[in-house]
């Protein structure tokens, strides 16, 4: 027998093995149990089966396979997923290029262009020798695929063109921009390029540093420039593309994740050549911020995931360790409040001397190692700028200190909203002393600017405008992550939707030479629009927006046998309408909640009718399983 892909891989992989290596399993019968890893909870609901191949959440409906659990959970898509499981179970992938999607097309150009700029380099042995005098070891520029983007306007484009890419995907994926209308471009040879170019290099004369997905696809680039003209900025970064989303990726997770996972925490750099560096002197566990931003929510409008909020996953522990000049202080301050807000546990590594971390693995790898070992909690590191900024130590409490009644409220301004941030009560009771203590201010006024602040806090975030609708905000508040693409357009489909709309593309696709299977088609589109009801055409509309994705996940899933779509199409449908029904189900727990709080009493008994109606719906489903 002739078996998928997919099917390899769930040999090779049993699930507890996969969703263990990402969360820890207790073990619970013959099954497993962990906190989930998709929403907050303080008793484990997350359930892992062995025997069925799969994991469930009691808590926020989480559910699928290994394939579904590294998507979700890396905010990958599904080839994403399949890249990073093929190459741990060792099954290798062939993939039919005719079935690829503008997507996959999109990926292959970045990784070509990413090839063109590595071999640039190997032709300048002035780029070499300047990452040479940066510490960079051979080694280290192949492992992160450092490159460089010669001078000239139309070196890349020429060189893609030539390959029979067009300009417009080029300029799609950030690779490109469009000449301005009447403006003349000269390179470095002062001869105009001609008016038939309309486009030209993003990126000329800078190092080249790939930013990388998860599963390590080439999804963007930051570019150094080489030679200050004192015009150009020092860095360039792509901008948002269908692959990019800026507060979706951090530079240097795909290399950075396990040893993450495996050491509790992870380093927070500022720079590419600060990570590089750090994962040069041994330090893996590092990533980067440099041609990325920090989304502020865990998870986004369209629900999903962000990039603190996939390091928070790995692990809640986080050491920010960014340039010691004024901007990386407050760029570091900055980065706390928002993991401090995602529930993470916030170190600052304080380097001093205007040095930055790349700075300190050149000179000396222990000083590096050092300064990661001293880092303090964000409060306390803050509180010792502010007293420091106040005259120091000895000064506080010291009679006829002009300062005196001006640092309560610097630690107000500057350290409260800070420990606004922390949830635990006893870690903020902890801070409190030491604020207290430090600054010489009675703890009962501390407790009461705190109250304030974070009364503050809260009407801040109330008051903020959302674009969310209702589905969305239950997907956020539910903790569900996207299991679909990270480009930041792609509504939640659950795996069950997904496979049921890719089994029906293949049926329709193949039945001009399989005409019997015009009929089957038809009826599975018709239970699906049933089950479905009002939101068919939306589902229906965004499963064609992706259908060649589609396609090729069930073509992976279940291969080309005709008996594998029709055995398979029954228990998808079930699982389609639980997944409907689940969506609806928590929908009404949350209005009744609502009305119940709000003391709406007949509106509470319609919606304490409705889940009733539901849950037995639910039951009958689970009936057609046995």
């Amino acid at each position: 027998m002739n078996r998928t892909t997919v099917e390899q891989i769930k040999e090779r992989l049993p699930v507890d093995v996969v969703v263990g290596s990402y969360v820890k399993l207790d073990k619970a019968g013959k099954s497993y149990k962990a906190k989930c890893p998709f929403h907050n909870e303080k008793s484990p609901s997350f359930f892992v089966s062995p025997d069925r191949g799969g994991y469930y959440c009691f808590g926020c409906g989480a559910k699928g396979d290994i394939f579904s659990f590294v998507e979700q959970f890396e905010g990958l898509d599904f080839r994403g997923a399949l890249k990073i499981l093929a190459e741990r179970a060792g099954v290798p992938l062939v993939y039919d290029q005719k079935a690829d999607s503008e997507r996959d097309r999109q990926f292959q150009l970045m990784e070509l262009a990413t090839v063109y700029f590595e071999e640039q380099f190997k032709k300048s042995k002035e780029v070499q020798d300047y990452m040479k005098s940066r510490g960079i070891t051979d080694t280290s520029r192949k492992d992160f695929r450092i490159g460089w983007a010669p001078e000239g306007w139309r070196n890349l484009a020429t060189y893609l063109k030539g390959k029979g890419w067009s300009d417009a995907m080029m300029e799609k994926v950030g690779l490109v921009k469009a000449k301005e209308e009447d403006a003349e471009i000269v390179d470095s040879k002062t001869a105009a390029i001609s008016a038939s170019s309309h486009y030209y290099d993003r990126f000329r004369g800078r190092v080249m540093f790939p930013i990388t997905d998860s599963s390590g696809r080439v999804i963007a680039f930051t570019g150094r420039i080489l030679k200050d003209d004192g015009k150009s900025a020092k860095y360039l970064n792509s901008p948002d593309s269908p692959l990019y989303d800026k507060s979706m990726v951090l530079y240097g997770l795909d290399k950075a994740k396990s040893e993450i996972r495996r050491m509790g925490y992870s380093i927070f750099v500022e720079g590419q050549m600060d990570l590089i560096m750090s994962h040069q002197a041994g330090i893996k566990n590092t990533v980067a911020a440099s041609g990325t931003a920090l989304g502020d929510e865990a998870i986004n409008e369209q629900g999903v995931v962000s990039n603190l909020g996939l390091v928070r996953r790995l692990s809640p522990n986080v050491i920010i360790a960014f340039d010691s000049d004024s901007a990386g202080r407050k760029a570091a301050l900055r980065a706390s409040g928002i993991a401090l807000s995602l529930g993470m546990d916030v170190k600052i590594a304080d380097i001093v001397g205007g040095k930055d971390p790349a700075d300190l693995v050149k000179e000396d790898i222990e000083k590096w190692k050092t300064v990661l070992r001293n880092a303090k909690p964000v409060v306390e590191f803050e509180l010792g700028n502010v007293i420091q900024d106040f005259g120091g130590a000895e000064m506080v409490g010291k009679t006829g200190n002009a300062n005196a009644r001006k640092l309560p409220h610097a630690i107000l301004e500057r350290v409260l909203p800070l420990l606004a941030r922390i949830e635990s009560a006893s870690d903020q009771s902890y801070f409190v002393g030491l604020i207290g203590d430090k600054a010489s201010i009675p703890t009962d006024a501390i407790w009461q600017d705190l109250k304030m602040v974070i009364k503050k806090q809260k009407e801040k975030e109330a008051a903020r405008p959302t674009s969310l609708s209702s589905a969305a905000q239950s997907t956020v508040s539910s903790g569900k992550a996207s299991t679909n693409f990270n480009d930041g357009s792609m509504h939640r489909m659950d795996l069950a939707e997904r496979q049921l709309f890719g089994i029906i593309y293949i049926m329709e696709k193949v039945s001009n030479d399989s005409p019997h299977l015009v009929e089957p088609a038809a009826e599975y589109r018709k239970q699906l629009k049933t089950i479905a009801g009002d939101l068919y055409e939306e589902k229906s509309a965004h499963a064609e927006s992706i259908k060649n994705d589609l396609m090729f996940e069930a073509e992976e899933y279940f291969g080309t046998d005709e008996s594998n779509w029709n055995r398979h199409m029954k228990e998808l449908l079930v699982n389609f309408e639980e997944d409907v029904i689940n969506v609806d189900l928590f929908q009404a727990m949350q209005e009744l909640r609502s009305a119940e709080k709000a003391g709406n009493h007949i509106l509470a008994q319609e919606c304490a009718k409705k889940c009733q109606v539901l849950s037995m719906r639910k039951a009958e489903i689970l009936k057609k399983r046995t």
